[in-house]
């Protein structure tokens, strides 16, 4: 896994990994099948290895990847907002992820990428008794 880039987002709707791989490679401009899970015990020589959980509500499918950025056209610079936005438009879903580690208001808040590309600001809400369930307060979405 060393000089691979972390990056990662969640996906509102419940994606099957065929439908996910195929936007993230359409994404970074690369062959479906240079998208791979990743498996501890198997580590692939693709160019993105990705692990996903699925969540009962509100953003459905949590994804990780691990990029070998030096196999992506302009990977060293991609991060995971820009990688996001180009998911939710290729996918026509919506996606949340966390803004710039230099955002003063990392702990507290997301940027949402609409299926249209447009990014918002918006506050984390738990949906009940589920820890593990994210969605955003739509009230607190405002333009980035």
């Amino acid at each position: 896994m060393a000089d691979r880039l972390p990056l990662g987002f969640l996906v509102r709707a419940a994606l099957s990994d065929e439908r996910l791989f195929d936007g993230i490679a359409r994404a970074l401009g690369i062959e479906v099948g240079e998208v791979s899970l990743f498996d501890v015990d198997l580590p692939g020589n693709e160019i993105v290895l990705v692990t996903t959980t699925s969540r009962p509500a509100g953003f459905r499918t949590d994804v990780s990847l691990y990029v070998d950025a030096s196999r992506v056209s302009g990977g060293e610079a991609l991060t995971s907002q820009e990688l996001a936005a180009r998911v939710a438009v290729l996918l026509g879903e919506e996606v949340l992820v966390s803004p710039p580690s230099g955002d003063p208001a990392i702990a507290i808040t997301w940027y949402l990428v609409t299926p249209d590309g447009k990014r918002l600001r918006g506050t984390e809400v738990h949906l009940g008794d589920d820890e593990d369930s994210i969605d955003i307060d739509r009230a607190s979405l405002r333009p980035v």
